[in-house]
This record gives C-alpha cells, sequence and structure tokens, in this order.
C-alpha cells in the first residue's frame, strides 16, 4: 500500500469491506503475526494490517505480494523485520507468513466465486 493508514483512513476502510472485514480480521487474528492475539491483545489490534490486506486482494494482488506487503508492514510498523528474528526461528517465521499470504489470497478468490466483490 505504500503508507501506513491512519485511524480514520482504517475506519474508513473499515467501512468500505464491512461485509468482508469481520471475515478478514478473524484470518488475520488466528494467524497472528507477532503473537499480540495470543498475548491478550484487543481483536481489532491488526486492524492496519486487514484494511490494507483487503485493499491489496481488492487490486488482484498475488500470495508474493501479500507476503513482501507482510514483511514490509511487520518492520515498518511493528518493528519486526527479518533482522529481528533468531536465526533458528527464520524458517518457520518466513512460512508462517508464506502460508499466511496463500490462505488470504485463497479466501478471497473463494469469495470472488460465491459474492459479488464489486
Amino acid at each position: 500500500m505504500g503508507q501506513h493508514p491512519s485511524t480514520s483512513q482504517t475506519a474508513i476502510l473499515k467501512q468500505k469491506y464491512t461485509e468482508l472485514y469481520p471475515q478478514a480480521e478473524a484470518l488475520v487474528n488466528a494467524w497472528d503475526p507477532i503473537g499480540l492475539i495470543g498475548g491478550g491483545a484487543p481483536p481489532d489490534e491488526y486492524d492496519c494490517i486487514t484494511v490494507q490486506l483487503l485493499e491489496l486482494l481488492d487490486q488482484g494482488k498475488n500470495a508474493a505480494e501479500i507476503y513482501e506487503f507482510i514483511l514490509q508492514e511487520l518492520y515498518d510498523h511493528f518493528g519486526m523485520g527479518l533482522n529481528s528474528v533468531k536465526e533458528e526461528n527464520l524458517g518457520s517465521y518466513i512460512k508462517k507468513h508464506k502460508d499466511f499470504s496463500s490462505e488470504i489470497v485463497h479466501w478471497y478468490e473463494e469469495l470472488k466465486f460465491t459474492v459479488d466483490l464489486d
């Protein structure tokens, strides 16, 4: 997306994707990229990622592009870049985020066949 959305931009995007947002939020929270939800954070902790993912999916981005976005967002917004991961955990960290990228693209593509997303 480029720049991290402000709180008001996030609210606008949540409204834009009002039908998709609850499902996307559930997927993102289950993925829990840096363990905040598991640590007791509120369910809207990853709103900034969720709305941007919906925008990227709406633009037709593929799993590789989603993965690159995820890495950049985790680094820029949460300070959790690849260089912050211990070497012995790097493989599982990368796999977790690549798997999620594929999962959310697949979820969105399946929705396109069952729901009018325009």
